[in-house]
């Protein structure tokens, strides 16, 4: 079966404006891999963008790899991975290039699942039916209080959440803090303040795992003293508290801040780079996303190398129904799958895209789609609403 396109179709919705750490976002955005084949299949995946734009996403996957998939068997991924990694080495490896390899593997995934009547993690060696996932939310936004923060947390739990995860750190006062460059400093708060915010999400979640997310904004020194404060407060995993090119103080924080796990890092990419990160001890659980680490055939890599080192893996995951779709499939092969990100923002490229939604238990937990692919069934109707020109 001979790849004869490579499409990226680009969505964007807009959104009332939520904030982490140091950005700002008042739109939803995807991009979406299509390929086909001579045989009238075709393959889904999704390129993460971290916002970057999508008119520089969609010229990668459609004018630079695009061109070097035509005639490939699209059954041999590893050699069609490797093709494109090698070409576009010089300039490639990280960010938006990387993210692009991603869909494209994602969708070539789907494809072979597709081809052959199988989900993906079959195709993978599966080894779990349900994934586990936590409720992943607690933004900053205007108008967004100590009570609104409170009603949220406590529809996770009705939902059936146990464990929940709120952004940290959109702070000023520290000198040299990464929010004074960035266009948006609405909604920053104190230390102090985001103290009491993790109080009174630990006082709903009760027993349940409360996960702090800095989004990298804090040096290793902050992020230590903050750190231990945290733990006081009932935190049990910090996500990404520095930026993943300060290893030794990566290694550091895993090291003297023993009391909680150190999880990360979602905007890393590459196997090997995720190998350097583990041979360090710079963290306890590793957190790729499938849509800009590498896709399957990295992030099964990845995920292999995290268990050989006896480290669990809790896969990021913010993006499309697609990506989400991916993440489950991933997480269901890889024995050593610890928990998985479920975002609770609203999202209608999440919610929308597809004829058929993705079911849980009562403790959400996900079922793992088990149709042929990634599972699901796209609503091409829907999702022709959210497309835009770029």
């Amino acid at each position: 079966m001979k790849i004869t396109a490579v499409k990226g179709i680009a969505l964007r919705c807009p959104c009332s404006p939520i904030s982490d750490a140091l950005s700002t976002s008042a739109a939803r955005q995807a991009l979406l891999v299509k390929i086909e084949t001579d045989q009238g299949l075709y393959g889904i995946g999704e390129a993460f963008t971290y916002g970057a734009p999508l008119a520089v996403m969609k010229h990668i996957v459609e004018q630079q790899l695009g061109p070097m998939l035509m005639g490939c068997e699209s059954c041999r991924i590893e050699e069609i991975w490797n093709t494109l990694y090698w070409r576009s080495i010089a300039h490639g490896r990280r960010s938006v290039v990387m993210g692009a390899i991603s869909g494209i593997d994602i969708a070539l995934w789907d494809l072979l699942g597709k081809s052959v009547h199988m989900p993906v993690c079959r195709l993978l060696g599966q080894h779990w039916d349900k994934v586990p996932s936590y409720a992943s939310g607690g933004f900053y936004a205007p108008g967004k209080g100590m009570d609104e923060l409170r009603k949220e947390m406590e529809g996770y739990r009705k939902k059936g959440y146990r464990d929940a995860k709120l952004k940290i750190g959109r702070n000023l006062e520290r000198p040299g803090a990464p929010l004074r460059y960035m266009a948006n400093q609405e909604c920053c708060v104190t230390l102090e303040e985001d103290y009491r915010r993790v109080e009174a999400v630990k006082e709903i979640i009760g027993n349940g795992r409360v996960i702090v997310d800095s989004n990298a904004s804090w040096d290793s020194y902050t992020a230590l003293n903050c750190g231990r404060e945290l733990y006081r407060l009932g935190v049990c995993w910090l996500e990404e508290p520095i930026p993943f090119e300060d290893l030794e103080g990566m290694q550091r924080l895993s090291r003297e801040l023993s009391e909680v796990q150190i999880i990360g890092c979602e905007t890393q990419q590459g196997a090997k780079n995720f190998e350097t990160m583990v041979r360090m001890d710079a963290v306890d659980i590793v957190q790729p996303d499938i849509g800009w680490a590498g896709g399957f055939t990295e992030c099964r890599k990845i995920g292999a190398l995290a268990e050989a080192s006896g480290r669990k893996i809790s896969l990021h995951c913010f993006g499309s129904a697609v990506l989400f779709a991916a993440s489950l499939q991933l997480a269901a092969s890889m024995a050593n799958t610890e928990i998985m990100e479920s975002e609770e923002n609203p999202n209608p490229l999440k919610s929308e895209l597809l004829k058929k939604d993705f079911a849980a238990d009562e403790q959400m937990n996900f079922y793992v789609p088990d149709g042929d692919g990634l599972g699901i069934e796209l609503d091409w109707t829907k999702l022709e609403e959210y497309i835009i020109m770029v």
